[in-house]
């Protein structure tokens, strides 16, 4: 079997990846986070929430780098036109916003990698803004998240996933399907988007994830890892486990603090 992070429960270390979940109060949400993961048996790796266009961004990075198990942080931007209860950020245009690119500058002195999260809309202007930083190691959240599952829809996500991939300091993950596809997803719903992703990125690249506990809702798949295991069947055993453990064992483990004791990290 296999946990929440797609490490084998039958082999050691195993370890957990711990992402921010929209609070209001982000820095006293991390504290909360970094007291249950110094509880822990198995090394943790947090992710917190940061606005990268606000004031003072540097106070609250000074904050979250005291944190021994704090190896990345998130801002959501997910803006829907068309259906308001789609909107994860103030406004749609921030990622144009040239505010931002002084953030990430801001975030570059401190090594924390990040993740932007948006819809697949908003994937095109995302590539501007991975263009002009580079030092900052990025992943893609919930496979791009598409809104449009149609053929065309495909195409257009497929062709920006493609030009990220341009950029070696991308990855992707895979997580939260049941946010695509409905609860109620089939493997071959997503299969297509998968190999997609295969096919533009590489093994090397991907990483899997559970999306606990809101994926335990999906009455199809509460266990995703049962899909995800139909989606690289046929791949090499060395590609598989690269997606369900190495690269994320890499990511957020190698050459950090959340990663010490994780001896399969390395």
């Amino acid at each position: 079997d296999r946990d929440v992070t797609g490490v084998q429960t039958c082999a050691l270390p195993i370890w957990l990846v711990w992402n921010e979940f929209l609070s209001t109060d982000p820095v006293k949400e991390f504290r909360w986070a970094q007291s249950l993961a110094e509880s822990l048996p198995v090394p943790v790796a947090l992710v917190g929430l940061v606005d990268l266009l606000a004031p003072d961004l540097e106070k609250i990075l000074d904050i979250y780098s005291q944190c021994s198990h704090l190896v990345a942080v998130r801002q959501h931007f997910g803006w829907d036109e068309i259906n308001p209860l789609r909107r994860f950020a103030p406004r749609g245009d921030l990622l144009t916003d040239p505010r931002l690119l002084q953030g990430l500058k801001t975030l570059a002195k401190y090594k924390f990698k990040c993740s932007l999260e948006m819809f697949a809309p908003q994937l095109k202007d995302f590539r501007a803004v991975v263009e002009k930083s580079p030092e900052i190691f990025y992943w893609i959240a919930v496979i791009g998240w598409p809104l449009d599952l149609s053929k065309p829809g495909f195409a257009q996500w497929k062709q920006d996933m493609k030009a990220l991939s341009a950029f070696p300091n991308v990855n992707v993950t895979v997580s939260a399907l049941e946010c695509v596809f409905g609860m109620d997803w089939a493997v071959a719903d997503a299969t297509p988007w998968i190999e997609a992703l295969f096919e533009v990125f590489g093994a090397g690249r991907i990483m899997f994830g559970s999306h606990r506990p809101l994926c335990k809702l999906s009455r199809s798949f509460p266990n995703p890892y049962r899909a995800y295991e139909k989606f690289v069947a046929s791949l090499t055993e060395s590609e598989q486990d690269a997606a369900f453990r190495g690269n994320a064992a890499k990511w957020f483990f190698s050459g950090t603090k959340a990663g010490e004791g994780a001896g399969a990290a390395g």
